[in-house]
């Protein structure tokens, strides 16, 4: 009876083992097909991510059911950002709901019942289909970082999803130049209309989401050199032996690592992003300052200084010598053409924020709010307000998205404690600040956060800080 129930128990951990397992593949493909459709853009594209996200955590809820080890332990050190996202996504459920309050109801639906003749369900949101699909957007994110924190709790999965991330980021920028030498655009392969694009995008639409794709794997490419680097590094040897054993790991073992940060970081600067290019600089000098006054040895002091040095050196070259990024960085910033279109839907949304502060318009509701809200009108369509934390707070109100930004920065504390108290693989925590470096930058004057792509790259890159944040031999 023993034997029989011993074996019953042997075969069902196996099975567990490769549901977990098939979850992790499940999961590395959803990172791998993300970017190819226009980065999530194209209306079907991001289902398709939240379906295998769903199916990731399905088998990874199977696979964990019985197992503190892979469902509980160590969940406390997220319980509250996590509460906080619930939250939010709460409140956006609440949003979308027709019986509300008369006073909470957006007035555009008394007036379109007026006009058109009809009684209508009102609700808070000014769009509650599209704001169904974004929180369909959030949600999948929410999880796919609660994903990458469960399956990074061992320190060997934490390494594969991070390679993952890096090698993804580097063969989309070799996708990149092979389009830009074709002379092809990725919305060619989904839509009829001819479109072209001066600048390198790869399989994104914008060169802007592009660049911050790229700027995350870079990060994570660089911490992850120099943190081999220096565990390589021999105690005692002469600065001159140091650097010299350096190039030689950069250019024999650590090739790859090496190879796929230059082609990452090539693709951003190829980008002509300058707030791309300005947000992967913060991110550098991000994870420098972090790791440098922690760093326990000359070696990985010398890793931390290595890191300033080596970009600006490529960061100078790429200045002085690239002369589209050169162009790019000569224009004024904010200015499109002349006209303040940056400016102009900052107003807006901050009317938007003054006229709904508590209630907000809607999550996704930007598109329909903005001509109520314009001061001035374009001729194109502005569906994004360029600034993801005035959007998202025009959209939500002030409280929830308060909610989700104070989950961010306690996951960013969270990340940034791991630096004092980790004496193992702090690599992750740091690739995580330097990711949340790069999105908090570009966010304030960009949309790549929208994108269902970079999100889910962004999401991935702070669940394995998180999962690697703390002792696996924590119990809670």
């Amino acid at each position: 009876m023993n034997d029989r129930a011993a074996l019953l128990a042997s075969v069902t951990e196996r099975f567990q083992s490769f549901l977990r397992g098939t979850a992790l593949i499940v999961f590395l493909a959803a990172l791998i097909w993300a970017p190819f459709p226009l980065g999530g853009a194209i209306a079907w594209a991001y289902g398709v991510q939240a379906l295998l996200i769903a199916l990731s955590a399905a088998f990874w809820l199977t696979g964990a059911l019985g197992s503190d080890e892979y469902l509980v332990r160590g969940n406390r050190s997220i319980f509250l950002p996590f509460v906080l996202m619930l939250g939010t996504l709460a409140w956006a459920v609440v949003q979308i709901l027709p019986g509300m309050p008369q006073a909470w109801i957006h007035p555009v639906w008394q007036m379109a019942a007026g006009a058109l003749h009809l009684s209508l369900a009102g609700t808070i949101s000014l769009n509650p289909w599209r704001g169904e699909a974004e929180i369909v957007k959030l949600s999948s994110y929410a999880l796919a970082a609660f994903l990458a924190f469960r399956m990074s709790r061992d320190a060997r999965w934490a390494a594969i999803l991070l390679n993952a991330v890096i090698a993804i980021g580097a063969l989309y920028a070799v996708y990149a130049f092979a389009l830009d030498l074709l002379g092809y655009q990725q919305a060619n392969l989904f839509y009829a209309v001819p479109y072209q694009s001066q600048w390198l995008s790869g399989p994104f639409m914008s060169h802007n989401s592009f660049a911050t794709f790229e700027a995350m794997a870079a990060i994570a490419a660089v911490v992850r050199l120099f943190s081999v680097l220096s565990e390589k590094a021999t105690p005692g040897q002469s600065l001159v032996k140091r650097l010299i054993s350096a190039l030689q790991f950069c250019t024999g073992r650590g090739a790859p690592l090496t190879f796929a940060f230059l082609l990452t970081f090539g693709a951003v600067a190829a980008s002509a992003s300058r707030g791309g290019l300005a947000a992967t600089a913060i991110g550098f000098v991000a994870i420098a300052m972090a790791s440098l006054p922690f760093a326990r040895t000359r070696a990985a002091r010398l890793a931390s200084i290595s890191v300033f040095i080596f970009t600006f050196l490529v960061m100078g070259a790429l200045v002085f010598f690239g002369d589209s990024l050169a162009a790019r960085l000569a224009e004024p910033f904010i200015f499109d053409g002349g006209d303040n279109l940056r400016l102009s839907m900052w107003d807006a949304a901050l009317r938007m924020i003054q006229d709904a502060p508590m209630l907000g318009m809607g999550l996704g509701s930007f598109e329909d709010a903005y001509p109520m809200y314009a001061v001035r009108l374009f001729p194109v369509v502005i569906d994004k307000a360029h600034c993801d934390y005035l959007e998202f707070t025009a959209g939500l109100g002030i409280p929830a998205a308060c909610a989700w930004f104070l989950a961010l920065l306690l996951i960013l504390l969270t990340c940034l404690r791991a630096l004092f108290i980790r004496r193992r693989n702090r690599s992750y925590a740091l690739a995580a600040l330097g990711a949340m470096s790069v999105v908090a930058v570009h966010s304030t004057v960009d949309f790549s956060l929208q994108m269902p792509a970079v999100s889910l790259f962004f999401a991935t890159l702070i669940g394995i800080g998180l999962g690697q944040s703390q002792s696996t031999r924590s119990r809670y």
